[in-house]
């Protein structure tokens, strides 16, 4: 009967937020909001201050104020009444319900592998070479590492889980250590070896693996558990989220406004990236918590021995006679106030029905929302997954498959770039409706960007899913009217997974047709594949491949070779290219080809880029102190470095740290990054022309340039591509194409330098034609510098100043 009031209060707090009533404050009253922090009081400040701004922004003539607190302060405000709303863990929100009367608002909606959770629980864990510990009740006789004892994922929980195997921590654990947060000590001892296994809150192993500071591999989840729609690891039962409470003294009205305030937060709003949640849901109830609590006789419900009455009435029977009396009193007393509250009970069992019938339809409407994609309102990554999973358990055994299509625009981040973001939704939001009212599918879903996917099930034959693809790929090919622009057009690129006969997992045939759908891009694009198993080896490598050059750019893996550049009339050498290559320290030199593709694909190309350009820039600088005849010295850059709006900042600085002259460094950029980048390249080539340095055009021949674009950009230099060099001088339309780009670039009033030169052959022939400069392996490869110092030097290529 206890919670009854509380429940009471908790749905009265209601129908005012839900539209009845102005909210208080018109007198401008401050609200102090008491947030328990772990950590120093800025940063729980910082976590919790745009929630604060966004209540006074939303509720007017009130402000609101977060008081940073520990567990002791925040414990001495609650009872002292100096706060009015109270943010708190789960387990200290109902030892303080029960000791001071607080009253959930709403609960926190978490996110968990980008999914909305609103509950928590624990996770019992041990090393995996651990063989001897395999179930909880292997735990017996062990040493168990924990977070505290008042912490509910991190040692409430797994109390209980052993106490369900059979295993009472108190008895049958030979020890327990606390390490006090953060949870990820609990790990780190476990891996270390200090304890047998450990207890920490669901989420903490998936957030160390993120991270790159744990290799889940090495651990084990002991009896882990699966729930539906709960994307953790856990090894317990799930506890609800973190509740926003007011106290028993906060006005009604201002209570109910925050209520309101808080479940009609829009989704993605700043004051929910900084709190680390995704919004706020009606409350849930917090009974399982209590009856946990009262199971491990946790405050409030600590043990006691009890009171052994016949003893009391055979030694004090006048206390006894007395106490029977002023409980008769009291009992009577109580039917008094019953009946007085029953007048009342009327009218508020009739507004809890409608508060109960308004909380249905919000309830209904925020369902909505975490199912569906916010900007186009189609089903997202949840329900979808949800929808795959119950296609897959319907064709499991019919002979039928289900086909996943993952359908990605190609270069539709150009349209962001150049026409803005607000174009980009518009265009989205078109094919959306297009997809949904012209594709006939069990489900066509957003996951993100420019991601959409179409799930097709009852496929009995593999034709439908190709004409499906096909029927895709024209409608997305269709002119969009958008932005001012009449007949924009996009592309589109298809991956296609299938069960059963690539995977049984829903989230494994997304991740199949996603990996096939990178196939198609490679291959062209605007087309569509299937799946097949040497994707999986491909994107393993790919992702291994990512890791461990991020690991490289923070180690300092990374090297810059050098490969010469000479004057193709007196042989002098007048400068070198930049190129970077990678020395793994297991598998040695990876080839560039390995390792550029991922780096782009995943924006590292910025930070390798700028790497290379500042140290090439320091090295032929030193070059130059070294007596070393002056070079100048040729770095790439990549199409993401040319849409970096702070590039001129960055090269200005590598030329400043260097003290390198601007007019000894040349730029390449690539004719194709060129060619798709054009309006927004004429800005960035204007900016590196104003700071004095050279540019070229690399791999010129293969993307197709125009003479009046050649005009346009302020460009010193065409290089040759090697595809055109390396069949001189025997293949003859080799041969006119090489004469053409020589002869066209002096008409422009531009010098031609030649790639991948291998033969004598080949530079006598681009000597008779003019060309400017060569380099290649006919004088040297790239070279790490003190190798092709010394290279140079051997061959008398290459003499220090006196």
């Amino acid at each position: 009967m206890k919670a009854l009031p509380i429940i009471l209060s908790a749905l009265l707090t209601l129908p005012a937020s839900l539209g009845w009533a102005a909210p208080a404050g018109a007198d401008g009253t401050e609200y102090r909001l008491g947030a328990l922090g772990f950590r120093a009081p800025e940063q729980t400040l910082a976590r919790w201050q745009a929630t604060a701004d966004y209540l006074t922004e939303t509720i007017p003539d009130a402000r609101f104020r977060v008081a940073p607190m520990d567990y002791p302060e925040l414990e001495t405000a609650i009872a002292d009444g100096t706060v009015d709303f109270v943010l708190t863990n789960t387990g200290h929100y109902v030892r303080m319900e029960a000791e001071h009367g607080l009253t959930r608002l709403v609960t926190m909606i978490a996110e968990a592998e980008q999914q909305p959770v609103r509950v928590f629980g624990g996770v019992i864990l041990t090393r995996a070479d651990r063989q001897d510990i395999q179930t909880l009740s292997d735990l017996t006789g062990r040493h168990v590492y924990a977070v505290g004892e008042g912490s509910l994922g991190g040692w409430h929980v797994g109390r209980e889980a052993l106490l369900d195997a059979g295993v009472d921590p108190a008895r049958d654990l030979a020890r327990v250590t606390f390490t006090g947060m953060p949870h990820d000590r609990v790990v780190e001892a476990v891996l270390a070896g200090e304890g047998d296994a450990g207890m920490v809150r669901t989420g903490i192993l998936e957030s160390m693996a993120r991270e790159g500071r744990l290799d889940l591999d090495a651990v084990r989840v002991l009896e882990p558990r699966r729930t539906a729609g709960f994307p953790l690891q856990h090894s317990t039962h799930l506890y609800p989220e973190w509740p926003f409470s007011r106290l028993p003294h906060t006005p009604d009205a201002i209570a109910q406004a925050v209520t309101i305030a808080l479940l009609e937060m829009p989704s993605g709003h700043p004051a929910a990236r900084d709190g680390g949640y995704v919004g706020w849901s009606p409350p849930l109830s917090y009974g399982g918590v209590h009856e946990l609590f009262q199971r491990l006789g946790e405050p409030p419900y600590e043990h006691w021995g009890g009171l052994d009455l016949r003893v009391v009435w055979e030694q004090h029977p006048a206390i006894v006679l007395a106490l029977m009396l002023i409980v008769t009193g009291g009992m009577a007393g109580a039917v008094i106030k019953y009946r007085r509250l029953n007048r009342s009970l009327a009218v508020e069992v009739d507004q809890r029905r409608m508060v109960e019938r308004q909380l249905r339809q919000h309830q209904a409407r925020l369902t909505h929302l975490a199912n569906h994609d916010p900007l186009t309102d189609l089903p997202n990554r949840l329900l979808l997954t949800t929808r795959l999973e119950q296609a897959v358990a319907r064709a499991t055994g019919s002979g039928q498959r289900v086909a996943v299509l993952f359908l990605d625009l190609d270069r539709f981040k150009n349209i962001n770039d150049s026409l803005g973001h607000a174009v980009g939704d518009d265009l989205l939001r078109i094919l959306a409706e297009r997809l949904r009212s012209q594709v006939e599918a069990n489900t066509v879903a957003r996951l993100g960007g420019d991601e959409f996917i179409v799930l097709l099930d009852g496929i009995s034959d593999l034709e439908l899913v190709d004409q499906q693809a096909r029927e895709l790929l024209e409608l997305v090919a269709e002119s969009f009217s958008v932005g001012g622009w009449r007949s924009l057009q996009v592309g589109g690129s298809i991956g296609i997974s299938l069960f059963p006969d690539n995977a049984q997992d829903a989230s494994e045939l997304i991740t199949q047709a996603d990996a096939a759908m990178y196939l198609a891009k490679a291959e062209g694009r605007n087309t569509y594949r299937y799946y097949n198993q040497s994707l999986t080896a491909a994107a393993s490598e790919r992702l291994e491949t990512e890791t461990r050059l991020r690991r490289a750019l923070e180690l300092d893996h990374l090297e810059v070779f050098y490969q010469p550049q000479l004057d193709i009339t007196t042989g002098a050498l007048t400068g070198v290219e930049a190129l970077v290559r990678w020395r793994d320290p297991e598998q040695g030199l990876i080839p560039p080809d390995r390792f550029i593709p991922v780096a782009e694909e995943t924006g590292l190309i910025d930070r390798l880029g700028q790497q290379v350009l500042e140290r090439a820039c320091l090295q032929v600088a030193a070059w130059d102190r070294d007596g070393l005849p002056a070079l100048d010295v040729a770095v790439n850059l990549s199409a993401h470095q040319i849409g970096d709006p702070r590039l001129c900042a960055k090269i200005r600085h590598a030329l400043e740290r260097s003290g390198l002259a601007p007019r000894r460094l040349v730029l390449e950029i690539t004719e194709s990054t060129l060619m798709t980048q054009a309006e927004g390249a004429l800005g960035t080539l204007a900016g590196l022309k104003g700071l004095g340095v050279q540019v070229a055009i690399d791999d010129f021949g293969t993307g197709y340039s125009s003479l009046a674009y050649l005009k346009r950009f302020a460009i010193d230099w065409l290089k040759v591509d090697r595809c055109f060099v390396q069949d001189l001088p025997e293949d003859r339309n080799d041969a006119e194409l090489t004469q053409t780009i020589v002869y066209m670039a002096h008409n422009l009033g531009l010098r031609v330098l030649a790639e991948g030169v291998e033969t004598q052959a080949q530079l006598d022939f681009l000597t008779h034609l003019g060309c400017d400069g060569w380099q290649g392996f006919l004088c040297s490869p790239p070279l790490p510098p003190q190798e092709l110092v010394a290279r140079l030097e051997s061959r008398e290529g290459l003499r220090r100043r006196a």
